[in-house]
């Protein structure tokens, strides 16, 4: 009995689920969802980018200029000396004497001068009453001439006898460091014999090389950044100073001079990372890269219409940190896919999101 009440109910809900009619699902059409943002406005620096070297614009060798034992060496290497400084001394005996002699030398032409101007006088006066002849008078004017003309020769001896004297202390000729100290006190040196070696930091080059493909477009007074890994974190600006005229052979280069002033512990001889501003854009239009996707050999962005989009050739341009400058095919106003654009194409249905500003 049991099992026939069963057997009655399953027929019965059979027969009310057939009599039931079917739910319909229609496909829907598939969305994508994209991140979208609209193109920014940016002022954008078109670079280039090379190493070169940091050099000194002043680097000079002080020589002896005169003959002389070492006295003093007031100096070490690595210090900073001011203009003028004393770097070192020389024994000054020889040079003294020398100047005294000179100064002993016009002090007798000057009283030789004094005598004959004295003599010429006098017969200038005679020469009135007759008492002597006039080839006598010019005889001694012709003396005193003479002798003028080797008294300017004297002082001339006693000035160069002085300027060699001082050139027994030897001091800097700009402000800067010691890179070199080449002699000790005792030392014998002679003129021309170099000294010191000295080094000026205020004022900085650095030599850059370009691959000759760029040559173009650097021109003279062009903005540079630079940054040394042996100031980490301390730039320096400059400007292209000058341009080598010609491309280096070995490595089919052109090199360049940027001059600046040291930020900061900057020194010569220092590697530099350069990045030449060749061209300054105001305004520039720029998307992430992302946005930039390539469609049978084009490159196109998609702009968003509605819940659908459109495939926009563009111009790229300037590409740096993740953006990418368009020059042409869109917009200010127009909705871009970003994230999700690569996997769009000409109609693509979307579900968008905006990007975060």
């Amino acid at each position: 009995m049991k099992s026939l009440l069963l057997t009655t109910l399953l027929t019965v809900l059979s027969a009310c689920s057939a009599s039931e009619p079917e739910l319909a699902h229609p496909d829907e059409p598939r969305k994508t969802k994209v991140v979208a943002e609209h193109p920014r406005q940016q002022d954008i620096d078109e670079v280039l980018k090379a190493l070169g070297s940091v050099e000194s614009i002043n680097d000079p060798t002080v020589s002896a200029e005169t003959p002389g034992q070492v006295e003093e060496v007031a100096v070490h290497e690595g210090e900073a000396v001011a203009s003028g400084q004393l770097l070192a001394a020389l024994d000054g005996t020889l040079h003294a004497i020398e100047t005294a002699k000179a100064a002993a030398e016009v002090r007798r032409y000057d009283v030789l001068v004094r005598n004959q101007d004295d003599e010429v006088k006098r017969l200038q006066r005679l020469i009135e009453s007759r008492s002597v002849s006039r080839d006598q008078l010019e005889d001694e004017e012709a003396e005193l001439d003479i002798l003028s003309a080797q008294r300017d020769i004297a002082r001339k001896q006693w000035e160069h006898a002085r300027y060699m004297a001082s050139k027994t202390r030897i001091t800097a000729p700009l402000e800067g460091l010691v890179t070199r100290r080449y002699i000790s006190p005792g030392d014998y040196v002679s003129a021309g014999q170099p000294l010191f070696d000295l080094v000026s930091v205020d004022r900085l080059r650095a030599r850059i090389a370009f691959p000759e493909h760029d040559a173009s477009r650097i021109v003279v007074g062009q903005t540079v950044h630079l940054q040394t890994p042996a100031a980490p974190g301390i730039a320096a600006t400059g400007v292209v100073a000058a341009l080598n005229p010609q491309i280096k052979m070995h490595n089919r280069a052109v090199e360049i001079i940027v001059e600046f002033d040291n930020p900061g512990g900057w020194l010569p001889g220092a590697s530099v990372d350069a990045t030449l501003v060749t061209e300054r854009r105001t305004g520039a239009l720029t998307l992430p890269l992302l946005a930039l996707v390539n469609r049978d050999g084009r490159d196109v962005v998609f702009v968003i219409s509605g819940n659908r989009v459109r495939a926009a050739p563009v111009t790229a341009g300037w590409r740096e940190a993740g953006r990418v400058e368009i020059l042409s095919g869109i917009n200010a106003d127009d909705q871009v896919a970003v994230e999700g654009a690569n996997l769009l194409s000409e109609g693509s249905l979307v579900d968008v999101e905006h990007a975060a500003r």
